[in-house]
């Protein structure tokens, strides 16, 4: 009988495949990680992304970058998804693409000048472990880039998206959600302390995360975008 690690795995490969047959799935793609561009750009030196997949995050990085992909699922190696990365990536640098698990990352010790983790977190089979790997591998100083779907957010939050949704709303105006959920549905959830999540991804308590966050780095900013939630840290 499969894990809940795998069931999840196989649901996250199934969407991921469904996507590289859709006509869209370029626009899908850079719609997605537009919001990061910028700060992916300023990037530089030897930088390993976690669960980087088909190495679409090449695109946004300086070509002059040494970039590692670890990927743990094979689906990605695929001869289709490997033909749209390159393509997908024009002129960003040529990952070296390594089969591993984020929990054990076969590099040395502050091996890397940056890493990456774009909406990996939600995937792993141990988030501690996974943390715990990112910060061997980094240097002291290091940067790290973490973006995290369906972490609920903090009444705090709720209460920044609420303000200029409103605003917008009586203005007649426009407002780019942070949080991308209706806000009577994500108020209620909160309530009642049933906020939900997709079924392929694993349920991150923030207070936990950060808990495990703060060991080994310093956050250096948080921040909603496009409905996910960024954490930018340095290694300590």
């Amino acid at each position: 009988m499969a894990t809940s690690y795998e069931q999840r795995q196989a649901q996250m490969e199934s969407w991921y495949d469904q996507l590289l047959n859709r006509d869209d799935r370029e626009a899908v793609l850079l719609e997605d990680y537009a919001p990061y561009a910028t700060e992916l750009r300023e990037l530089n030196g030897h930088i390993v992304d976690i669960g980087g997949g088909a190495g679409v995050s090449a695109r946004f990085l300086d070509p002059a970058v040494d970039l590692v992909v670890v990927e743990p699922a094979a689906s990605w190696q695929t001869p289709e998804w490997m033909a749209f990365g390159e393509k997908f990536r024009r002129s960003g640098p040529v990952p070296q693409f390594v089969h591993a698990p984020g929990e054990a990352l076969p590099f040395a010790d502050g091996e890397f000048d940056a890493a990456l983790s774009f909406w990996t977190l939600n995937h792993v089979a141990d988030i501690g472990r996974c943390v715990d790997e990112m910060a061997r591998v980094l240097r002291p100083g290091g940067v790290a880039f973490l973006v995290i779907d369906d972490i609920e957010p903090s009444w705090l939050d709720l209460a920044r998206e609420a303000f200029p949704r409103v605003v917008a709303r009586l203005r007649n105006g426009t407002y780019e959600a942070r949080i991308l959920k209706p806000l009577r549905g994500a108020l209620r959830e909160k309530w009642r302390g049933d906020w939900r999540i997709q079924p392929d991804h694993l349920r991150i308590e923030e207070s936990r995360l950060l808990d495990m966050l703060a060991k080994q780095f310093r956050l250096e900013r948080r921040q909603w975008v496009a409905g996910s939630l960024k954490y930018r840290l340095t290694r300590t």
